[in-house]
């Protein structure tokens, strides 16, 4: 029952950010992939929130956004962990800017090594930030593997995706739909 109101509230406040806050559509994208519930960001939305850096006032918005999660505590550390884990993804696939900007906040991202919060269950959950911390300040320290990811994330979005609906063939190829 706590779980079902808890949604709703969390509904309604989406609502009200949308239609009556005017909360950009990238802003509320950011703020839906980062928000407290026990799952990771889907792939499109990281998708569309990389897409969305390369378009500057966007790039601005997501970042804030970001930053502002970054900061959280406490019982609010999945927002901390998802904000790093949305940054690293952008790393890959976001505009290069992004890397600047993280390596000009890589001190405040490494104070996170020291991120704490036991759950009420006695689980070590800062345990997940302080890693994920270390990890993404190692990757923009490290233009090798900035480069190696990069290159990946390029592979990936170019590789062509099949789709079989007998009898007509649908190929995407770099953003394109071909049907055969």
């Amino acid at each position: 029952m706590k779980k079902v109101f808890d949604q709703t509230v969390r509904d309604l406040k989406r609502g009200v950010n949308k239609n009556v806050l005017k909360v950009p559509v990238v802003e509320q994208k950011v703020l839906d992939i980062t928000n407290n519930e026990p799952w990771g960001p889907h792939g499109s939305n990281l998708s569309d929130i990389a897409q969305a850096t390369k378009n500057y006032h966007e790039y601005q918005t997501i970042m804030a956004v970001l930053w502002k999660r970054i900061n959280d505590t406490g019982k609010n550390w999945r927002h901390v962990y998802k904000a790093l884990t949305v940054l690293e993804y952008l790393v890959g696939h976001g505009s290069e800017r992004v890397i600047d900007e993280i390596k000009e906040h890589a001190y405040q991202i490494s104070t996170l090594s020291d991120f704490q919060y036991i759950d009420s269950s006695g689980r070590d959950q800062g345990s997940n930030v302080r890693n994920k911390s270390q990890s993404l300040v190692a990757l923009v320290n490290d233009k090798e593997r900035i480069q190696e990811a990069r290159l990946k994330a390029l592979a990936n979005r170019e590789k062509p995706i099949t789709m079989i609906s007998s009898p007509v063939y649908f190929v995407l190829l770099k953003n394109e739909l071909l049907i055969i």
